[in-house]
């Protein structure tokens, strides 16, 4: 089971970086298998439109969103930044709280942000 979870999660960054760094300085990112792994330009921007620049430094990418196996119709954040600036991108207000370290998404809306984010969202199925 953990091999095909290692398969199914090859794509994964497990050194994510900050937005700042990927907008201003030009960094890259690499899969754990040692690929590139790109994210638009696009959606950085749109991401930094959306931070202070405090928020900018700490806001790693890309987001990690959780599948877990016990919970088959919804995923999750544990990155509480992350959770406020999709927040205010996507105009939840009271919907989707973050509560005990995690923010929960229906697995639909979790499915479209990661195909609409450009790379910025990543997957991790547990």
């Amino acid at each position: 089971m953990r091999w095909e979870f290692h398969a199914l999660n090859a794509g994964f960054v497990t050194r994510s970086k900050p937005l700042r760094a990927l907008l201003e300085a030009g960094e890259s990112l690499q899969t754990r298998d040692g690929d590139p792994y790109d994210i638009d330009r696009r959606v950085l921007e749109r991401l930094a439109a959306a931070c202070t620049p405090p928020e900018r430094e700490r806001l790693r990418l890309p987001i990690t969103i959780h599948f877990t196996a016990d919970v088959e119709d919804a995923a999750y954040l544990t990155d509480e930044l992350a959770a406020d600036v999709l927040h205010r991108l996507e105009g939840w207000g009271e919907a989707y709280v973050y509560r005990d370290g995690k923010m929960w998404l229906p697995q639909s809306l979790a499915v479209d942000i990661l195909l609409r984010y450009g790379g910025a969202l990543q997957r991790l199925l547990q």
